[in-house]
């Protein structure tokens, strides 16, 4: 989509990675648009037992973080260079900004490609059969506190019967059970009172 020399001309600046660096982790706050000129960087979450779930490999002339960067929201997911090296121009809010209103012709393709991955997303969604009942539970409990508007790393407690929980991921309630106690004995979550600390 850019090339190196209308990042130049911009004064965007450039950055070489090696193998392994961490462009961003999941649930930092972005404040970076990244987009890889060279290279390959793996884009992916990590399950509540520390196992990795891979999202997606991003190659050349792509962008990566758009929607949290755009929405001040938190990465969904961690980036790591997966090439020996990699080329990666890095926007701020501002830069971002006075690069659009600069340079209205990317506007349009910027706008695409971030449809484009959002209806990637969807149907990969679709297709998605699994998610063990810790990560759906973890899921909804995040869920849960960002809509009564509490960060991430505060806790609170959850106030939802164990019947709600299951309806809300699809799970059998027995299951729910046996989860909340595994989770709590994991140190996943605190259980005061019969209700979930998290």
């Amino acid at each position: 989509m850019f090339t190196k020399e209308i990042l130049q001309k911009n004064k965007i600046p450039k950055h070489i990675y090696k193998k392994k660096d961490v462009l961003f982790r999941e649930n930092e706050r972005a404040s970076s648009l990244f987009y890889l000129l060279e290279g390959e960087v793996k884009i992916y979450n990590t399950d509540c037992e520390g196992k990795e779930f891979l999202i997606t490999k991003v190659t050349d002339h792509q962008f990566m973080g758009e929607p949290p960067f755009l929405l001040n929201e938190r990465y969904p997911a961690t980036a790591n260079i997966a090439s020996d090296t990699a080329l990666v121009y890095i926007f701020s809010q501002e830069l971002f900004r006075k690069f659009l209103d600069e340079n209205p012709d990317y506007q349009f393709e910027f706008l695409k490609e971030v449809a484009k991955k959002a209806y990637d997303k969807t149907i990969k969604l679709k297709s998605i059969v699994h998610q063990n009942p810790c990560e759906r539970i973890t899921a909804f409990l995040r869920i849960h506190k960002k809509s009564c508007g509490i960060e991430e790393h505060e806790k609170t407690i959850i106030d939802v019967t164990r019947k709600e929980l299951a309806n809300s991921t699809g799970l059998a309630i027995e299951t729910v059970i046996r989860t909340v106690k595994r989770m709590e004995r994991e140190n996943k979550i605190e259980l005061i009172n019969h209700k979930i600390y998290f």
